[in-house]
């Protein structure tokens, strides 16, 4: 007799537990003149845990598990967005009977570091979907790739089309739409061909919608779900740490939470990390102290950068630039 160790893998739709450090895993046992044929099912298994995230290049391992505990969000983002991608495996026969189309098309804006980027890596690791990312920004980037990568989205349903910074490739100037490596034409026959197809979810960032061509939002059925990822409130800031250390809590880390009024959840966790450093300098666990310290090092840091630009002799070098003598 022989054993092998498998991954416990559930059905679509549930939470895949993948090497899991705990050994909730299956141990397989079987005569030994089987053994070809487990060996064979592992790999199958195998490659069914590994995920990977196609690009116009090539594909990348993700990395993460599709956890959404992992992203704070208020009610309505989490409604919008978590409840609604959720659902989406389950309704496919319910739309079909209802003759409505199975697909959706989302465009996640707000300023950097409030959890677009982060949301977004957790729908590519659900187990049941193919994800593919493209950065139109990106020189690199044609418009026969963007064709390709569509068209193998819609080959392989249920699929994830992930748009990144919408707004910096395509900005407008004027009424005019700037055009990239990648025609803006290309984008829209796509949005409206092969990615409207049954089975595709494409989502889209920006930071300033505003910049936007009017084609991209006001046409119905490109992008159905428009949701802003705002800065935290005094709650979600207040939750954040508390995830990062449930120790901090009390009278001055209410004070410490006000103070970071405006600030990105990318941000808090700079004053974390910067906390954190600061305790293992000292021997100590993290506390409210080390928090609060590294909140106002993060503030002053940004008034003297500000002070610093506005200074005469402070030289701004060119977007791109990589002269730096």
């Amino acid at each position: 007799m022989i054993s092998v160790k498998l991954p416990l893998v559930f059905p679509p739709g549930d939470m895949p537990i993948l090497g899991h450090s705990s050994g909730q895993q299956h141990w397989f046992i079987v005569h030994r003149e089987d053994a070809a044929k487990v060996l064979l099912l592992k790999q199958q298994v195998q490659d069914q845990t590994e995920r990977y995230l196609e690009t116009a290049h090539g594909r990348s391992r993700l990395q993460g598990r599709y956890d959404w505990d992992a992203v704070v969000m208020d009610s309505t983002t989490r409604r919008m967005v978590r409840s609604d991608f959720e659902l989406f495996f389950q309704r496919e026969g319910w739309f079909r009977q209802h003759n409505l189309p199975y697909r959706r098309g989302c465009l996640f804006w707000g300023p950097p570091g409030n959890g677009k980027t982060a949301t977004r890596r957790v729908m590519a690791a659900h187990p049941y979907i193919q994800p593919s990312t493209l950065d139109l920004s990106d020189s690199e980037e044609k418009s026969a790739d963007v064709l390709r990568l569509f068209e193998k989205a819609a080959e392989n349903t249920p699929a994830l089309v992930i748009l990144e910074d919408l707004d910096r490739a395509f900005p407008t100037e004027g009424k005019r739409t700037q055009e990239r490596a990648v025609s803006f034409q290309t984008l829209l026959n796509c949005l409206d061909g092969v990615g409207s197809q049954d089975g595709v979810i494409v989502v889209a960032t920006a930071n300033d919608p505003t910049c936007l061509d009017p084609a991209i939002l006001k046409r119905p059925g490109r992008f159905d779900r428009v949701v802003q990822f705002r800065s935290p409130d005094t709650d979600l800031r207040r939750e954040y740490y508390q995830r990062l250390s449930p120790i901090l809590t009390g009278e001055q880390f209410e004070i410490a939470i006000e103070q970071t009024e405006g600030f990105s959840f990318a941000q808090l966790r700079a004053t974390y990390i910067l906390g954190s450093q600061s305790a293992f300098e000292h021997g100590r666990d993290i506390g409210v102290a080390d928090v609060i310290e590294a909140i106002e090092l993060q503030m002053a840091g940004a008034q003297n950068l500000k002070t610093s630009v506005a200074a005469p002799g402070f030289v701004r070098y060119p977007e791109g630039s990589t002269s730096r003598k």
